[in-house]
This record gives C-alpha cells, sequence and structure tokens, in this order.
C-alpha cells in the first residue's frame, strides 16, 4: 500500500475493512508510505511487524503506524480475522498550520515514534474505536457537513495520539539497520520498472550483498529479488484495475520484459492469470 486513492484530495482519509486472506488494502508484503495508518481489530487476531518489532493485535485492539515505517500484517494460523484500515492523508494534518505545529509535528516527524500499540481494555483504545466507528459511517452515508465530523473525530484521535507520545515511556533511539532498509526499499519503489540487481539494491543502503540480503529477510520475511518481484507484481495489479495497457505492455513497465516469465509469476502469486485477474475484477 504505497499510495492511496483517496476520494477526493481536499479529504484525504480512507477507510475500509478487511480480512487478511482477501487483502484489499494490505500488501502481502511489507510496505512503507508517507500517510499515517490505524489498525483497529475487529475479530481475531493479527501479527505485525514494525522494523524489527513483531507483535500481536487482538480484539479491540489499536495499532498506529507513523508514515515512512515499513510494516506488514500477517494471519496468524487457524485464526479468521477482521480489522478495520484508517490512513490519513498527512496534508490534511497540515492545513491548519498552529494546531500542526502545537501538537501533530512533533510525534509524526519523530523517527523513534514508529507505532504505538492502544489495548483494547484501555480507555485510549475505546476512544479511538469510537472516533474510526464515526469516520466510516460519516464516508458511507455521507450527511450535509460530514466532512467537518470527520474532522472533528481525525482531532479525536490525534489528542489520544499527542498523549500517547507526550505522556508514554521514553522512546528509543532508532535503529540504524532501519534507517538503511527504508533506504533500499524506497529505491526500489522508484524504479522497479527497471532492470535491478542485488547490487544495485545494496548499493542504494550502502551495505554488502550479503547484508542486504540479511536485513530484508529480518524486515521483509523475504529476499531482496523476492522482495522485488512481489512489488512488481503488486504494481502489474494496480495497473491492470486502472488502465488498458495490455498485459505486455504492463509486465514491461514492470521491469518484466518477458511476458511468459511474468505470466507464471503472476499465477503463482495470485492463482489467476492476468487477462483473467483484469476480467474479474479481483482486488
Amino acid at each position: 500500500m504505497e499510495s492511496i486513492h483517496y476520494s477526493t484530495e481536499q479529504l484525504p482519509v480512507y477507510t475500509c475493512r478487511e480480512c487478511l486472506h482477501t487483502r484489499q488494502v494490505h500488501s502481502e508484503i511489507a510496505h512503507l508510505h508517507r500517510d499515517l495508518e490505524l489498525i483497529s481489530v475487529l475479530k481475531g487476531s493479527v501479527q505485525c511487524q514494525t522494523g524489527e518489532s513483531v507483535f500481536e493485535l487482538h480484539t479491540g485492539d489499536v495499532c498506529f503506524i507513523n508514515r515512512g515505517q515499513l510494516h506488514a500484517l500477517y494471519k496468524q494460523p487457524s485464526q479468521a480475522d477482521s480489522h478495520r484500515v484508517l490512513v490519513i492523508g498527512t496534508s490534511l494534518l497540515t492545513q491548519i498550520p498552529g494546531i500542526y505545529d502545537k501538537y501533530i509535528r512533533s510525534f509524526l516527524e519523530d523517527i523513534r515514534f514508529s507505532h504505538v500499540r492502544f489495548e483494547g481494555q484501555g480507555s485510549a483504545a475505546a476512544q479511538i474505536n469510537r472516533n474510526m466507528d464515526r469516520i466510516e459511517t460519516l464516508q458511507q452515508e455521507r450527511p450535509d457537513g460530514y466532512e467537518l465530523e470527520i474532522l472533528s473525530n481525525l482531532y479525536g484521535i490525534m489528542s489520544c495520539l499527542y498523549q500517547a507520545y507526550t505522556q508514554g515511556p521514553s522512546l528509543p533511539a532508532p535503529e540504524g539497520n532501519a534507517l538503511i532498509q527504508q533506504k533500499m526499499t524506497e529505491f526500489i519503489y522508484r524504479h522497479y520498472g527497471e532492470a535491478l540487481s542485488l547490487e544495485q539494491i545494496a548499493a542504494a543502503g550502502h551495505v554488502s550483498r550479503s547484508q542486504c540480503s540479511r536485513l530484508f529477510k529480518i524486515y521483509t520475511r523475504l529476499t531482496p529479488i523476492q522482495f522485488l518481484n512481489r512489488h512488481r507484481l503488486e504494481m502489474s495489479c494496480e495497473k491492470l484495475r486502472r488502465s488498458s495497457a495490455s498485459v505486455a505492455e504492463i509486465a514491461a513497465a514492470c521491469g518484466i520484459g518477458d511476458q511468459s516469465y511474468f505470466n507464471r509469476l503472476f499465477h503463482r502469486a495470485y492463482g489467476v492469470t492476468p487477462l483473467e485477474y483484469r476480467r474479474t475484477g479481483q482486488m
């Protein structure tokens, strides 16, 4: 989920419900983006990884993931899950500079504040869940003045995050390896349409090939080339849904010049061919 397609840029707020076995929003691979994300578990449990931190989220729990943080959600064995996602465009929060500078900038720009887990029994989780409930309803029903009420609920969430940041325990220094991994991930995001080698990916983080491979295993559970190809496939899904370009053109645009190889990779990952995916409108 490197980018979210908001219904309107004037109100860049996106909310939906999903299960990990259908994955409409969350990438199957670790990913980062420039907006804020909140995840509320409605049923069951999921495993969340942010940087090197791996933890479980259970029914009622809420997790905030700050912008620019590499993260992923993983299914729990034999656990049916349902969770709600709220993504907030940073541009929305900067529209009132005085409020942003006084309360929000500090925790959004602190790279130590990568994520916060609010336990379901706590008052903060209950408050955020109420806010998320209302935002979801408002986006679906869109009554007169709904945008104003959405903003009110968003600032309620920001208040909880501000308190967690200012009243929580001292934050540890950021992991150097996490910053290296971010550089290599962003390099792939920028250049996935080109022919890339392990050497080039490692060079983006100024590390050796072996260190590059080790970090990808820690942060994404994939090798660098596996991560690159999965990202290419996810971007191809986006293009299949949103463009009329041919499969061959999309494969080439995603850095896979051999259409037969692209078809094999796609079928192995999603169980359908690219054309079947496009015809059925799968997400």
